[in-house]
């Protein structure tokens, strides 16, 4: 295989495991949260946005935030399995 192939794979695994790290952290600080309008809270959510919309497009309207991080991450963890299975799959 050529070089430049594994040079994406492994980025686009480094970039999905990074982007799962931080779903994962915004659903953990949606469900522990005690302030509704908080700032943490806000952080998280503005740090999840740009994948959250994405996926909350596939979803039914009026879908909690906390099911859209879960569902989220789940796609997420999904792309970065699949990007490790090819990882271990090219020859080096």
């Amino acid at each position: 295989m050529s070089p430049w192939l594994l040079k994406v794979v492994t980025l686009l695994r480094l970039l999905s495991f990074m982007v799962l790290i931080y779903v994962g952290l915004a659903w953990i600080v949606e469900r522990n949260s005690q302030r509704p309008d908080g700032k943490v809270r806000g952080f998280f959510r503005l740090l999840a946005s740009p994948i959250t919309r994405v996926v909350a497009r596939f979803l039914p309207p009026g879908t909690s935030y906390e099911r859209l991080l879960a569902v989220t991450t789940a796609v997420v963890a999904g792309i970065w399995l699949v990007l490790v299975a090819v990882d271990m799959a090219l020859p080096r």
